[in-house]
């Protein structure tokens, strides 16, 4: 049985770590950074609230990242204001809320990613949701990248950008809810930003730009799970954001 979650693990993170990195390059080229790091915190109340009344606290987060997404994307078409402002005001929210509802025990497990609860069905429910932000991601790619570098000639070729922004911040919602497992709420970035940013550092086109930014994503988050498994005391998401980080300023090196 070990045996057998130890192979899930590693299936699951590899999934999710390629999930994050596409994604990831996305945010970066459409300077969303830290609208996904805010959006992270909406998933803390459905987190609590699973954790409390004992049903999956990866259920309840993605339930509070779509809804959460759903009323971003709905406020920002009926007013003037921008998504990152939307963001930002249910970003303090949902974290006083959140901070209020899960017990004080939980807190730091979920800032920062606990992988020794992941149970074996978790990494089941991971690995298929990972393939979908994949497939998705990989079927609007053309789309959310024309949208973004040329918005007039997306315009042009008939393009609906509200139903892109919609899908993108749809993405963005089941990267985070798969990825708190392994990094927790505080440090999602390292598992998407991070990699993406250091790759766009140094990658000549467009090509190895994504596919740079999904490979330092995998290794960022196994070297993370190695280092958690080497040394209790460090998390697999602070491990994943010491091998990010040092990615990103050797980048700067190069």
């Amino acid at each position: 049985m070990e045996s057998l979650n130890t192979i899930g693990l590693i299936i699951s993170s590899i999934l999710v770590a390629t999930a994050s990195g596409l994604i990831g390059s996305f945010l970066v080229l459409r300077r969303m950074v830290l609208v996904s790091d805010a959006l992270s915190h909406i998933a803390l109340p459905g987190i609590a609230l699973g954790i409390l009344f004992h049903f999956q606290p990866l259920l309840g987060g993605l339930i509070f990242l779509i809804g959460g997404i759903i009323l971003i994307w709905f406020i920002e078409h009926k007013t003037k204001l921008a998504v990152e402002s939307i963001t930002g005001v249910l970003f303090v929210f949902t974290l006083a809320l959140g901070a209020i509802l899960i017990p004080e025990h939980e807190l730091l497990e979920t800032f920062f990613g606990d992988v020794e609860k992941l149970t074996f069905n978790q990494m089941i429910i991971q690995a298929i949701l990972a393939l979908l932000i994949i497939l998705i991601g990989l079927a609007y790619q053309k789309e959310i990248i024309l949208s973004t570098i040329a918005p007039d000639l997306a315009f042009s070729v008939k393009i609906n950008r509200h139903k892109i922004e919609f899908i993108l911040l749809f993405l963005i919602a089941l990267t985070i809810a798969i990825g708190i497992n392994f990094v927790g709420v505080l440090l999602i970035s390292a598992l998407s930003i991070i990699p993406a940013v250091t790759s766009r550092n140094i990658a000549s086109n467009l090509k190895i730009f994504i596919s740079l930014s999904i490979f330092l994503s995998i290794i960022s988050l196994e070297g993370g799970l190695i280092i958690n498994n080497l040394f209790q005391n460090i998390s697999a998401g602070i491990g994943t954001v010491l091998i990010s980080s040092f990615f990103f300023f050797l980048s700067l090196i190069i």
